[in-house]
């Protein structure tokens, strides 16, 4: 499926290291260089919500992005940030769904839930 005004996004996946409290368990490492996919897509904001707390505050705000492709390597614990960079920071926050027509075998797009926390 081709989008008439796609939006540009940039895929960031984080390698891996050995866990400090479980050396046999892998965990993400952000501090290493990502490795970047560059992808189209439409991003739909969902909800924003703001929580105080006694000692600070924090929003978190969902969305969905619909990408062209339903191939894209796109996983749970991804970054998404948009291209050009617009500042936000978005993470894979579900597992993405390629739903399949039954009968005719046609996959439209790639549906992925993002989460960005701030404060």
């Amino acid at each position: 499926m081709d989008f008439d005004s796609p939006q540009q996004f940039t895929r960031l996946r984080a390698q891996t290291a050995s866990d400090s409290y479980n050396p046999a368990d892998e965990v993400a490492d952000w501090t290493k260089p990502t490795d970047d996919l560059d992808i189209e897509g439409s991003l739909s904001s969902s909800s924003s919500q703001r929580t105080p707390d006694g000692s600070r505050e924090q929003t978190t705000s969902t969305a969905y992005l619909t990408i062209a492709d339903p191939d894209a390597d796109i996983r749970l614990g991804d970054r998404i940030r948009t291209n050009p960079d617009d500042g936000r920071l978005w993470e894979v926050s579900g597992f993405p769904s390629n739903d399949i027509n039954p009968f005719t075998g046609w996959q439209p797009t790639l549906e992925v839930s993002l989460t960005e926390w701030k404060g």
